[in-house]
């Protein structure tokens, strides 16, 4: 069972589908072939035998499982693996046969060495990296080779083979744009970064505003009335003063401690102390704190404004006074919910990251491109894949950037 393409009969150039192809059953079969036993196998051996490996705890182990199942996935399906696996079996054996040499080549004292500090290698570790490259170079010619005369029966497979090259170097030059990006700011996403912020600040100030506005509309309506004093007694001017007083005392007392009320405008419109009734008699008004009206709510930008200018004051050294009637946050009285003057995202390298590659990752890459049924490509598969899943029982998927 499998998918197969409208066009010719590519039985005929030995390729069930020149661009992916899949089958359930040696799906199965290849994952348990390079990972789900070689896996466990790999663990005990590297344990008795003393190799180098990174010790996992089982959450580890099941990560790395569930990594190597996705990759598979994509492996197989791309690199043509159903047809390697349906007509013979050579990759299985040359893979058994490389993970373990290429295991005990890794444990000679050269070799014992990464890719990024390869300016200090020693001169074995040079030689063996030569030899490799110089291994891989045979094997991608020839199967460039291989390539080139497929393309006779399938025309255009030779591009999508080469450019398939292009997926790995693209996703490489995105790793390290976004390595020079943390290290640097190189792209200016910061900028981006701190307008997202300033939205978000603007949006946090406008719903405090409105918080004010409607608190102090509710405390208009919520105002005690006090009771009317008679026009005709003598003592109305005294009585009205004292009763006065005695408002303001009791709104004090039951001001909660540490809130801050900010005025936003000194300016508000005062009513006058006394006014006649429609009985004649007289009101006082009671000149209070939850009795103040605002005639502008912009004030809160200056007063953002005052406080970023104390905060630079303060950076510089320099002595600043706080504007009179103003605030440096705005904190309402029921809720004591502050806003902050805006403070701008300054760019800053906290934790540094470099470029990594690693062994796992450049076989991965060259499994891709064993998809032939000449027994050189299908012994290239095996040895690709053992040295990929090597690098990944023995150290796990580590990251082309790290921190």
């Amino acid at each position: 069972m499998g998918w197969t393409p409208m066009g010719p009969d590519l039985d005929t150039c030995g390729m069930t589908n020149w661009v992916g192809s899949f089958d359930p059953i040696m799906f199965i079969y290849f994952m348990l072939a390079t990972v789900l036993i070689p896996y466990p196998v790999y663990v005990v051996v590297a344990t008795v035998f003393n190799w180098e490996h990174l010790a996992k705890r089982p959450a580890r182990h099941y990560q790395d499982l569930l990594h190597a199942t996705s990759y598979g996935v994509i492996v197989f399906i791309f690199g043509n693996y159903a047809r390697t696996l349906y007509t013979s079996w050579i990759t299985v054996l040359a893979f058994w046969i490389t993970w373990p040499c290429y295991s005990m080549i890794a444990e000679l004292d050269f070799a014992k060495t990464s890719l990024p500090s390869w300016k200090s290698w020693p001169f074995g570790m040079y030689a063996l990296f030569a030899g490799a490259t110089g291994v891989v170079l045979v094997f991608a010619g020839f199967h460039i080779y291989l390539g080139v005369d497929l393309n006779k029966t399938v025309p255009g497979f030779l591009g999508y083979y080469l450019l398939g090259l292009l997926v790995p170097v693209i996703l490489t030059l995105i790793g390290y744009a976004c390595l020079k990006q943390q290290n640097m700011d190189a792209f200016g996403l910061s900028k981006v970064y701190n307008g997202m912020l300033r939205l978000r600040w603007r949006w946090s100030t406008r719903k405090a505003r409105r918080g004010l506005e409607k608190q102090s509309r509710l405390e208009a309506a919520a105002a005690p009335k006090v009771p009317t004093i008679d026009s005709g007694s003598a003592a109305a001017p005294a009585a009205a003063d004292q009763q006065v007083q005695q408002d303001r005392s009791e709104q004090q007392d039951q001001q909660p401690s540490g809130t801050v009320v900010v005025r936003m405008d000194n300016h508000y419109q005062q009513q006058s102390s006394h006014h006649v009734s429609r009985t004649g008699s007289l009101d006082p008004l009671v000149d209070s704190s939850s009795n103040l009206r605002y005639s502008s709510l912009e004030n809160i930008d200056n007063a953002n404004a005052n406080a970023n200018a104390n905060a630079a004051g303060v950076e510089t050294g320099a002595e600043t006074k706080p504007a009179a009637g103003t605030s440096t946050a705005l904190q309402t009285v029921e809720t004591g919910v502050v806003v902050e003057p805006y403070k701008s995202y300054v760019w800053s390298v906290a934790v540094p990251g470099y470029f990594h590659p690693h062994h796992w990752q450049l076989f991965y890459i060259l499994a891709f491109f064993t998809r032939f049924e000449h027994w050189v490509s299908r012994v290239g598969g095996g040895i690709v894949l053992g040295c990929y899943m090597q690098g990944v029982m023995a150290y796990g998927y580590d990251y082309l950037i790290e921190e």
